[in-house]
């Protein structure tokens, strides 16, 4: 990545000299006093509310938040599942954890994720936060701002999540805290373990601070799952005979048995460093770790739907959906079993150095410098995809929402021939996307001698942000000498297809097929003498060519691929803040106004390749790129935004508040999406397709108001009201059109004979199509545009009571609205995906030793996305999960406890546009954890 000198100093001066600094400070002030230090524990499920509450009620913003119940314990095992039952918040999960959070309707790319008040680094391509990556353990609180004002970072149009880190001057002298437990898996039926432990002291009469905290997990789970990478549309389907049975219709494009075999592993350390010089001052270093990994080993028995081999179709006739389909005469080009590696391997780093400074008795500084670094590197070809043809026939149902699929040649106990198998597709490829975000601001805060205008906040942010996305592949040479889409030239050696039986699967349908050794096949097809002449002999080249081709491409290895490209974003933005008091005859009222003024600048630089010829391969239907190196790409844009806020509260009693709030919000484009190079498709006759970005984009923009009503009717007791509207411009859509590639000088044979072909073993004189050969082609593109505008409103309700008997309850539900919701009756160009309502109900009861929750969340059906694998929408259905958990203090420093998640196993479900398109149904089964957690 290119890295700025702003950048560099700033990290080297956060790693170096601040550390020894702060070691060193203790000396030179050891008889001054902190009596003002604040000091809040918090412990248990009650007093957890209570802060929560009370946060709630002072804000002046429309906010929620969760808090932990004690050092080391957050109300669940994720903070994105504790995220989500604050109201107006759901979540989508990866791996049964959660991983993004949805709030109001806005995806992850709308809400800005924060850590201490700083935005930090994220593995993905786009701006997407992933909470997997961040233990529970690790966290004391987090917080939902809504609504916004002047002085809180723009780029959440859905909302700006701040998560909170332990310090030590939050805690009493010294603490030491941890737990350990084992996670038992139901699908798999084995046991993990994971531990986290933090250890915090304060010396020289409190004015220094010391805190280290680290967890580490692993996980052994297996998640099962049965579907289609979509449904095609407008099918005529016809036995082999060429009779006609169907037109008209949707079928599979595929049936996939999966089983996801995943080791997950994450460590996380912190180290927090506090020095208070004296009354006015106090400085704060922090760092945090974070590495994640996930190696995913996928089995899968796959069917090909062919429309012309059909034995027998029966249809939904309303939606013309086929819900019976029996493929017959199979071979090995449609039917084949496949072993995958997909891996996800995140670091993220983060240092950040803040003081605050009473200056004056009215006036008030904080300073903040921060740097952070992440990183998903798979570069080094550990993510693989095999194929293995096995000729079969296959049937597949749709029975009561579920695809019921059986092979005729796989049952329980009975496998087809593994002299069936032949080569099919093979491939090595990875990514390494990286990130770095560097941030500097200072805020003030101004109390005038006044008793209606209290307080005025000014300040200023910077941030440079660079994305560096790179892909690695092998070269398309290598992969279709063996059969890619067909050939099969290659047979296996005896013994290479294991039997495998997938654990726990789906009942009623095939769950026993083959497995082998993926890597093994990869050495096999590399570097086995018999296979290579074997190849060329079916081929009917001479003997060697295929050896020639492997060496000259360097065999499977993945190479970086020639497009790629580091986006750049700085960002300055400078705001004023101004607080107003009074009274409305004996009601207290607070109004806060403001504005935020950014400045964003937008560089990318990178490569892409340059397209030179499209020739033929062994598939007459399918054509090769051919590119001959790569050329530069440099581009820029910029621009500014204004950011009025107001928020107003009025003090109806004591105990009940009226908000309203109007404010503007944006959020910037997906940073991958600001890439101009083009990547191409799979160019067929009639169907030369491309993609790429726009760095001109301009950020979505949104006018929103909200009202809402907060009545506290008890200790840790509340119900309240919350109405928002969003009216968002700009949104951002996919524009299709045509663009002409000039190709160069092409060496080409008239007519229909291979001219120039791929060097994939065509024979001389081989037919193909000769419609590819002139100087230019046109080609269809896809990029990203601004445009479209929506209307998102809805309301939210919640109710909180704790009784004296120690049981408590808590509810909520949120509905959303839009204008801009998909319609399965017509094809769209635009919708919002992820729009859905959702509730959320948790039974507790805490007293004395005991404490145990039960909890339920609910997210109704919502459109993921507009346009899934055949252009289709797909989306998921209604999913809702039972929590629980329970512990018992043996004592003052030691507590057992149990927990259970996803107790009734329930699977997530997702459908093409009519409910009978079953896309995917995926299950990731019980977790049950038993542990003990000691606090000193």
């Amino acid at each position: 990545m290119k890295r700025s000198y702003l950048r560099t100093a700033i990290k080297a001066a956060l790693l170096v000299p601040t550390t020894a600094t702060l070691v060193s400070l203790p000396a030179i002030a050891q008889d001054a006093s902190a009596d003002d230090v604040e000091v809040i524990q918090v412990t248990g499920i009650v007093s957890s509310l209570k802060r929560a509450m009370s946060d709630k009620k002072e804000a002046l913003i429309v906010s929620d938040g969760i808090a932990a119940e004690d050092l080391g314990k957050f109300p669940d095992l994720n903070v994105a599942e504790s995220l989500q039952r604050i109201t107006g918040v759901s979540i989508d999960r990866n791996g049964g954890e959660g991983q993004f959070v949805t709030v109001r309707g806005f995806g992850p790319q709308f809400n800005q994720v924060m850590v201490n008040g700083r935005q930090i680094a994220n593995e993905n391509p786009g701006r997407e936060f992933s909470f997997d990556v961040i233990a529970a353990e690790m966290i004391t609180g987090a917080d939902v701002y809504k609504s916004t004002n002047a002085s809180l970072q723009e780029g959440g149009i859905g909302a700006t999540i701040n998560i909170s880190t332990a310090k030590p001057f939050d805690i009493d002298g010294f603490r030491i805290a941890g737990s350990v437990k084992g996670t038992r898996e139901s699908i798999n039926e084995k046991t993990s373990p994971s531990a986290s432990f933090l250890v915090s002291n304060t010396f020289n009469e409190d004015r220094f601070g010391v805190l280290f905290s680290a967890s580490h997990q692993v996980r052994d789970v297996t998640i099962n799952s049965i579907g289609t990478a979509g449904w095609r549309p407008g099918i005529t389907v016809s036995n082999t005979a060429g009779e006609v049975l169907a037109s008209n219709i949707y079928i599979p494009r595929n049936v996939d048995h999966i089983s996801d075999a995943q080791e997950r592993t994450r460590t996380n350390a912190s180290l927090v460093l506090q020095y208070a010089p004296s009354d006015d001052i106090s400085i704060t270093f922090d760092g945090f770790i974070s590495e994640f990994e996930v190696d995913s080993q996928v089995n899968d028995l796959a069917a090909w739907y062919e429309p012309t081999r059909v034995g027998r179709v029966e249809i939904d006739e309303e939606t013309r959906t086929a819900t019976y389909i029996d493929q017959v005469g199979g071979n090995a080009a449609t039917d084949f079993v496949q072993s995958t590696q997909n891996r996800r391997e995140v670091s993220i780093e983060a240092f950040g150095l803040n003081v605050e400074w009473d200056i004056q008795e009215n006036l008030k500084a904080n300073f903040d410098i921060s740097t952070s670094t992440a990183e998903n590197d798979t570069s080094d070809g550990g993510t693989y995809f095999t194929v293995v043809g096995i000729v079969n026939n296959y049937q597949t149902t749709l029975e009561n929402g579920r695809f019921l699929t059986q092979h005729d040649g796989f049952s329980n106990g009975s496998l087809p021939s593994s002299d069936l198998g032949r080569a099919h597709v093979y491939g090595k490829s990875g990514d390494k996307d990286e990130d770095e975000i560097t941030e500097l601001r200072a805020d003030f805060a101004y109390t005038p001698d006044s008793d209606t205008f209290t307080q005025m906040k000014f300040g200023a942010y910077m941030q440079d942000r660079e994305k560096a996305i790179q892909n690695f592949s092998h070269t398309n040479n290598i992969s279709q000498m063996f059969g890619l889409f067909g050939g099969y030239r290659a047979p296996f050696p005896e013994g290479i297809l294991q039997p495998f039986t997938a654990d726990n699967f789906f009942g009623g349908i095939t769950d026993t097929w083959y497995t082998y050794d993926a890597a093994g096949i990869f050495d096999f097809l590399a570097t086995d003498t018999t296979i290579q002449q074997a190849n060329d002999t079916t081929a009917g080249v001479p003997l060697g060519t295929t050896a020639a081709i492997i060496a000259a491409n360097n065999a499977w290895a993945p190479e970086r691929l020639d497009d790629f490209s580091i986006i750049s974003e700085d960002v300055t933005s400078l705001y004023m803040d101004f607080v107003f008091e009074g009274e409305f005859g004996d009601m207290p009222w607070t109004a806060n106004v403001g504005a935020r003024y950014s400045e964003t600048k937008i560089s990318v630089d990178g490569r892409e390749q340059v397209l030179s010829d499209i020739i033929a391969t062994s598939d007459t239907t399918l054509f090769a790129n051919v590119f001959s190196g790569s050329s530069p790409i440099t581009k820029g844009g910029s621009y500014a935004n204004l950011l009025p806020s107001f928020n107003f509260k009025l003090d109806l009693q004591d105990d009940m508040v009226l908000r309203f709030s109007y404010y503007d919000t944006l959020t910037r484009p997906t940073l991958s999406q600001l890439s101009p190079a083009t990547n191409f498709g799979e160019p067929r006759l009639q169907n030369l397709t491309a993609a790429g970005g726009n760095p001109a984009l301009r950020p979505f923009k949104s006018e929103n108001w909200d009202i809402s009503y907060e009545w506290y009717f008890g200790d840790a007791s509340s119900l309240t009201f919350a109405y928002f509207n969003k009216e968002v411009e700009d949104f951002i859509t996919t524009l299709r059109g045509t663009e002409t590639f000039a190709l160069g000088d092409r060496a080409t044979t008239p007519g229909n004979v291979c001219g120039n072909c791929t060097p994939d073993l065509l024979p001389p004189g081989a037919v193909v199509s000769d419609e590819l050969q002139g100087a230019t082609e046109d080609f269809f593109v896809s990029r990203p545009q601004n445009g479209e505008t929506a209307t998102v409103n809805g309301f939210e309700v919640a109710v909180t009571h704790v009784w004296e008997s120690g049981f408590g309850i808590t509810a909520n539900a949120t509905v959303v609205n839009s204008n801009a919701e998909v319609d399965t009756s017509v094809s769209q160009t635009f919708a919002l995906e992820g729009l859905g309502d959702s509730q959320n109900l948790i039974l507790f009861y805490e007293r004395d030793a005991i404490q145990a929750r039960v909890a339920y969340n609910n997210r109704e059906s919502f459109l993921q996305t507009l346009a899934a694998g055949t252009g289709e929408p797909e989306f998921v259905d209604t999913y809702g999960q039972w929590d629980a958990s329970a512990s018992y203090d043996i004592n003052d420093n030691f507590t057992v406890f149990i927990e259970g998640i996803n107790l009734t196993g329930e699977e997530t479900i997702k459908h093409g546009r009519f409910a009978n398109q079953i896309t995917q149904i995926l299950d990731t089964g019980t977790r049950y954890a038993i542990g003990v957690r000691a606090n000193f």
